[in-house]
This record gives C-alpha cells, structure tokens and sequence, in this order.
C-alpha cells in the first residue's frame, strides 16, 4: 500500500527518535515543523532526479509576444513545472537549439517546443516505496535540528539520501523504460557528411 503524507512524516520522526503525528494538521511541535517543510521538500527531491513516475511530455503553447531581443520565441512552461529534461527529444545539455528559461517561460529559436518534465506530484500513490523513503531522509534532515537541536545527525541523513537518490534511483527507473532517444551524434555534421557521401 502507497505511503500517505502522514506516512511519510512519521518515517522521518520516527529517524529522528520522535513521537509520531496523526495528521499534519496536529497542534504539536512536530506536526508544524513538518507542515512547514513538506511541501518545499517533496519539490526538492521530486527535482533532483529524473523519476520515472514524474517524468511528463507536453508540447509548449508559443506566446503571441516574442522576446523583446535574443530570442526568437517564448513558450509557456506547464504550472506543474520543476525541472526541463528535454527539448525536442534531446536532452537538455545535448539540445541542439540554444534555450533560456525565464520565469514561466522558456526562450529559444525553436520554432516548435516539444518538452519531457518532471512534475509536482503530490498525490502519494503514485509515489514508489524508493521515493517515499528519498523524502522521508530529506524531510528527517531538515527536521532534526528543529526539533531536537542536534546538527551532526543531518549529514548523516544526507548522506543516506544520496545514496538512495542516486546509484539506487538510477537503477530503478533503468528497469522501467527502453529509451528510443535520439543521441546527440546521430545529427552530428560528421554523420551528415558521411550519409550524403561527403568523405
């Protein structure tokens, strides 16, 4: 069964060696810390990794007014927006065309904008057990000095979690998905030559 919110703030109490929460609406101490930093916590770990269950595609509205100078075009970012992946099928350090992300939109000489994002999930079922645990270790760090007054016990925690978020995540989403990205060589010069015979 999915981990609830609630779920997921117990667990990073429960780290930490502190009495659990019924809701985080509760009138306790760790009930308001924890309501205070939850959302911004969950965004955090959502963003730092490319998590399969998160990863959205959408096709990006032009914007009627283009940039003042620079840029050829602007495109609406979706509200649900915390971090670009790809653009136009390339990922976003191979991206042929140049882009710039300014505020909610994002600025390039693309003439289309065909975009892979992570989103803000905050439905918890959708959350598998490697993430809940992710945000449950970043959570327990912010909380620990708040509410215990230690601070050697947050790097600890940190470095918990970025060993979950990264060797264990990557190999994670690497079983669920067969990519048919386009490498960044395939439309390299080299290869257009070659094709059309220049060498």
């Amino acid at each position: 069964m999915a981990a609830s919110e609630t779920d997921i703030v117990n667990d990073a109490l429960g780290r930490l060696g502190i009495s659990p929460v019924m809701a985080l609406t509760d009138s306790t101490k760790q009930a308001q810390f924890a309501n205070r930093f939850y959302e911004s916590t969950r965004d955090e770990v959502l963003a730092s990794h490319p998590w399969n269950f998160a990863s959205k595609r959408a096709v990006l509205a032009q914007l009627a007014t283009p940039p003042d100078f620079e840029w050829s075009y602007a495109y609406q970012l979706p509200t649900d927006n915390l971090r670009l992946l790809q653009l136009n099928g390339y990922d976003l350090g191979k991206v042929r065309d140049p882009w710039h992300i300014e505020g909610n939109r994002l600025l390039t000489d693309a003439e289309k904008a065909e975009v892979r994002y992570i989103a803000r999930v905050t439905d918890t079922t959708f959350y598998p057990a490697l993430f809940s645990e992710a945000l449950s270790l970043k959570l327990a760090a912010k909380l620990c000095a708040p509410l215990t007054g230690r601070f050697d016990q947050p790097t600890a925690l940190m470095q918990e979690y970025d060993k979950v978020t990264g060797p264990k995540a990557r190999l994670s989403d690497v079983f669920q998905q067969r990519d048919k990205r386009r490498m960044a060589w395939v439309d390299s010069d080299l290869v257009k030559s070659r094709l059309s015979g220049g060498f």
